[in-house]
């Protein structure tokens, strides 16, 4: 008979391998309206064995919910669905990675002409590495909020630089769970179609 954890575990990698070799559904979504991001960021927060700092490799597919909602075409900001698909390394304390993907909100708001200013809110499932007595390692829950800053560089493109807070946990479906936060500055580059 499988635990919750062995079903978690199942589920978790049968969605990564579905986003790695299946056509995301973002990507069959008109031309007008996606965005496309490439994101590094460094991170650093505080377990019993000293300083936890991943670094994130996050590629960001987004597309603009106007699409489906009419009534937001009114407004001057933008709201996006958007999927992150990351695969985190960490060399402290030892060497450790996470993987996953979160699916998530993003508001972004014209201040000037070419500098726009965003939120954005995230969940979903990861799988980490780590071994802390504060934290159970393997099927794990990322819950992340976040904010920054866009400069266009063009109609298309724009460099942003962020922040984000995380906490990672498994709700309970092992122990310990006493949860791992971390705070990130992330750098992106941005491709909107």
């Amino acid at each position: 008979m499988l635990n919750n954890k062995k079903v978690a575990t199942v589920a978790f990698t049968g969605a990564i391998i579905f986003l790695l070799f299946f056509p995301s559904p973002l990507l069959a979504i008109s031309e007008e309206g996606r965005e496309q991001t490439f994101l590094v960021g460094f991170g650093t927060g505080t377990i019993p064995e000293g300083k936890y700092e991943p670094i994130l490799l996050i590629w960001h597919l987004g597309f603009n919910l106007d699409r489906l909602f009419p009534s937001l075409r009114k407004s001057k900001g933008r709201l996006t669905f958007f999927i992150e698909t990351q695969f985190n390394p960490s060399f402290t304390p030892e060497a450790n990675y996470e993987f996953g993907i979160s699916p998530g909100l993003k508001f972004s708001y014209p201040l000037t002409e070419r500098l726009h200013g965003f939120l954005l809110v995230a969940l979903g499932p990861h799988y980490i590495s780590l071994v802390t007595t504060q934290q159970a390692n393997g099927f794990i829950f990322s819950d992340t909020v976040g904010g920054g800053l866009s400069l266009f560089l063009g109609p298309n493109r724009a460099l942003s630089i962020g922040y984000r807070f995380r906490h990672l946990s498994n709700a309970g479906l092992a122990s310990p769970n006493g949860g791992i936060n971390t705070h990130f500055v992330t750098l992106g580059l941005n491709f909107l179609f």
